[in-house]
């Protein structure tokens, strides 16, 4: 959730993190109705340009999510802790902080199965789509609900699986954050800081090229998140240029260019064709996405032109709601966009169909969204605030 009393610095970065919420919501939503159907349901070809280049960004999840934990550890990084007992309380209130919006809309999700229900298995065989069968396929009960909570798991509500690889990554940074503090203060031996710098980048990129399991590198790109403060801290400010804009605007623009396809339908078959002994290192793969990400991020944090464009009041608006946008959007398209097909199926054609969910399911998540976050969001922020405080005055 926003705080209103931001400064004007962040609100862009809330628009990107919204925009990157919608990208998440737009791929779950395709692939559903198209893009992870083992049998593609017959949609006009026009329609079907929305999932090949340049609109394949549009579609590419693993971009905003992989920027959207880089994000989360940007952001973490700027925490400072002097003390022992300041991390404690820092690393408690994370959980809370966590813990409650997932209690909410887990909850939520309860109640969803046990009145509207989630059509997903009906709709796995009308759609040939075995993904979607993996979800809600088993009745929830009450200890379900608080595990899935405690836990921060995704099985009440798919897309969240991956919010404790952000709240553990932003743990370890404000770790990190104590330690460089207590070393400046009691300590300048800047050998020592060096080699606590040291062994981050090593835990950094050993965990990464060895993760314990196959979803931990979103852990590592929380700490990246470090890696942009520093780096960002060596460009620089500098002067609002001209020249400097137009440097970083290319920074932003070219990841989105070959994520567009710039990548798959220019660079690799010219390297295959004159450096085929190449090839292998410009196949698409995440480390390219990572790139992409990372790069993206990096330019848009020193172009103003970016900056003012993701700064304007619309868009401001909308951006307050990012998270409760990721909350509900899964439910949101596991009940009414499936229950909506359900009741068109095989009675207009199925582009007619996809046109009508998909404007009818964006129409519904910005307006519950805004509900969601007037309502559950500051019901849950004033919970949240509450036994922050009570966290306060036990330390």
């Amino acid at each position: 959730m926003s705080d209103s009393k931001k400064s004007g610095r962040l609100y862009y970065l809330d628009s990107l993190k919204y925009i990157f919420c919608l990208i998440i919501f737009w791929t779950h939503f395709t692939g559903v109705f198209w893009t992870m159907c083992e049998v593609k349901p017959d949609l006009r070809f026009e329609l079907q340009k929305l999932f090949f280049p340049p609109f394949s960004i549009l579609v590419d999840s693993n971009l905003a999510l992989y920027g959207f934990c880089i994000l989360s550890g940007y952001l973490a990084s700027f925490k400072k802790i002097s003390s022992f007992k300041e991390l404690i309380q820092q690393l408690l209130g994370r959980y809370i902080r966590f813990v409650i919006p997932f209690f909410f809309i887990n909850l939520i999700s309860f109640i969803i199965y046990y009145t509207a229900g989630f059509p997903t298995q009906t709709a796995s065989r009308l759609l040939h789509n075995t993904w979607i069968g993996t979800y809600y396929a088993q009745a929830p009960g009450v200890m379900d609900v608080i595990t899935a909570s405690f836990s921060m798991s995704g099985e009440l509500n798919g897309p969240l699986w991956m919010m404790k690889y952000i709240f553990f990554g932003t743990c370890l940074i404000y770790l990190y954050n104590y330690l460089c503090f207590r070393i400046r203060v009691f300590n300048r031996n800047s050998a020592i800081h060096f080699f606590l710098n040291a062994g981050f980048t090593v835990f950094l990129f050993i965990s990464f090229l060895y993760p314990p399991e196959p979803n931990f590198f979103h852990l590592d790109l929380v700490l990246s998140g470090v890696i942009l403060v520093k780096l960002n801290r060596r460009i620089g400010t500098g002067s609002e240029s001209t020249l400097r804009n137009i440097i970083f605007l290319a920074v932003a623009l070219i990841p989105v260019f070959l994520d567009a396809g710039g990548l798959v339908e220019g660079i690799t078959p010219f390297i295959r064709h004159n450096y085929p002994q190449l090839e292998s290192y410009f196949i698409w793969n995440m480390y390219w996405v990572i790139g992409f990400s990372f790069f993206l991020i990096l330019g848009i944090m020193n172009c103003s032109y970016i900056q003012r464009l993701l700064m304007a009041k619309p868009l401001q608006l909308l951006a307050r709601t990012n998270f409760s946008v990721y909350l509900i959007h899964f439910p949101l398209i596991a009940c009414f966009s499936l229950r909506m097909y359900i009741l068109m199926v095989n009675r207009i054609s199925y582009s007619k169909e996809f046109i009508i969910l998909s404007v009818a399911t964006f129409t519904a998540l910005f307006a519950l969204a805004e509900l969601y976050e007037l309502t559950v969001g500051k019901l849950q922020n004033n919970l949240i605030r509450k036994l922050l405080m009570l966290l306060s005055k036990a330390f």
